[in-house]
């Protein structure tokens, strides 16, 4: 008996081998475990997905077989129709009369869920020229009475979509396109919205579906933000010391302490990137945003063309910091009732000018001699030479790092499950350069607050820092 009346919708994903329809799975329903492959035959049971937020299950997709012999089955049904009013028990009658047998497999195995009252989602690849002999699984499909949707999967060029849809309207009620390949949240959201329109009944849970999802595209977003707070005070307070014997030695340590410092560094940014692929339900197994194989030299962290375009233009540097400088001098000749003839705030904007200058180049932190060995861990000066790097000292590199971090989420976010990739880094403007001046000077600020105070981060800046990585994540 049919279902179609119940609170959770059902939906039956139809279509030939090959064509799409298991990418489309994928991307409905956020899962990397469906199986995408090339080979013919990959889909040979019927396997059920429940989508579910916050452990309620919103609506279920059923991944099935490809028909195996339409054409012989739609005989042997036409053979014993009357009228259309019977087309219904027939295709019941099939599926029962062939049970057990090796007869109609598949058939019986695609036809049973929907049978059971779910409703079709017949998947087609627009690629592909159309052909006369998809007719009769249209029509088999059709005799069942069920509710059912034709989407077109266009990944490459859609050729043929023109005919796919003009022979699709008339076996179906719905025609919608789709790209598996790029489908962001818009994409299922209107999916699901045209859902509703097939089953009536369906409606209010396929809107209580739709908020659900959208109250989680939210969510995680305020997750991602935290992730890439969280991420920027690690880096921004990283530090490593070690004791030498005596000053001879720190040539030798040098390069081994600052390697293993910058490496640090991408670790920390690694795993945050990582974090960030979790939160929309990627799974990595042995998969990472950038291994060492997939780096090109344009890529690393550290490199001058990464730097050259996430960073701060060397123009908004040099405004950053002049800015800050002519703003401390400004604070001087306040404090003197302006008696200085605003001498404070020249001298501070050259200075800040002057540190713009040197930040365009510095892109890699230096090892140096502790002079204060009161906060070692040294007790005595004498027991050693303590060495450290770190914090980072740029001004630029936390820019950097929250530009990477948010082009990453970015690219995460549109990153459809039905493809093994990250979609590539888009072109065009910095995400930096699309942040407005005056949160470029609040961040600047609170970056050089972590940095200050590494080894006891002020929670006014971490919270700061969250806020204004939110917004700029929202945006």
């Amino acid at each position: 008996m049919s279902d179609t009346g119940t609170k959770i919708p059902r939906f039956a994903v139809v279509g030939r081998v090959n064509k799409g329809k298991s990418s489309v799975i994928a991307s409905l329903i956020e899962n990397d475990a469906v199986k995408i492959s090339p080979r013919p035959g990959t889909t040979t049971e019927c396997v059920r997905y429940d989508v579910e937020v916050d452990g309620r299950v919103l609506f279920s997709v059923i991944d099935t077989p490809g028909f195996e012999d339409a054409p012989r089955a739609l005989h042997w049904i036409k053979q014993r129709e009357e009228t259309a009013a019977d087309r219904v028990e027939r295709v019941r009658e099939l599926v029962a009369a062939f049970e057990g047998t090796d007869d109609f497999v598949q058939e019986r195995r695609l036809l049973r869920p929907i049978l059971d009252g779910a409703a079709i989602l017949y998947v087609v690849n627009g690629d592909e020229p159309y052909r006369r002999n998809y007719e009769t699984e249209m029509e088999i499909l059709r005799y069942t009475g069920q509710p059912a949707m034709a989407l077109i999967n266009r990944s490459g060029s859609g050729a043929h979509v023109d005919d796919w849809r003009r022979a699709l309207n008339q076996y179906f009620k719905l025609v919608r396109f789709f790209d598996a390949h790029a489908v962001a949240w818009e994409n299922r959201r209107k999916l699901l919205e045209a859902f509703a329109t097939l089953e009536p009944k369906w409606e209010s849970s396929i809107a209580q579906a739709v908020s659900a999802l959208q109250a989680q595209e939210e969510r995680r977003t305020y997750q991602v933000a935290n992730i890439i707070a969280d991420m920027l005070v690690d880096a921004l307070t990283l530090h490593l010391s070690v004791v030498l014997p005596d000053e001879r030695a720190l040539p030798h340590e040098r390069s081994r302490l600052e390697r293993d410092f910058h490496d640090r560094l991408r670790d920390i940014e690694k795993k945050a990137h990582q974090k960030i692929a979790t939160v929309y339900l990627h799974r990595l197994d042995d998969w990472s945003p950038e291994t060492d194989i997939e780096l090109g030299p344009s890529d690393d962290l550290f490199s001058k063309e990464t730097w050259d375009v996430m960073g701060l233009s060397p123009r908004a540097l040099l405004t950053l910091t002049t800015l800050t400088g002519a703003a401390a001098g400004g604070a001087v000749d306040a404090a003197v009732g302006f008696a200085s003839a605003f001498t404070g705030t020249v001298l501070g904007g050259l200075g800040g000018l002057g540190v713009g200058v040197y930040e365009l180049t510095r892109r890699f932190a230096s090892a140096s001699n502790v002079a204060d060995q009161a906060m070692s861990a040294v007790k005595d000066p004498k027991d050693g030479y303590r060495v450290r790097v770190g914090p980072h000292p740029s001004l630029n590199f936390p820019f950097v790092l929250l530009a990477r971090s948010l082009d990453h989420a970015s690219r995460v976010q549109a990153w459809a499950h039905a493809k093994k990739e990250l979609p590539p880094p888009g072109e065009g403007e910095s995400v930096v350069d699309r942040i407005d001046a005056s949160t470029k000077r609040r961040l600047s600020k609170v970056f050089s607050t972590i940095q200050k105070k590494y080894r006891d981060v002020p929670r006014e800046a971490r919270a700061e820092l969250r806020k204004l990585v939110h917004q700029l994540a929202d945006q």
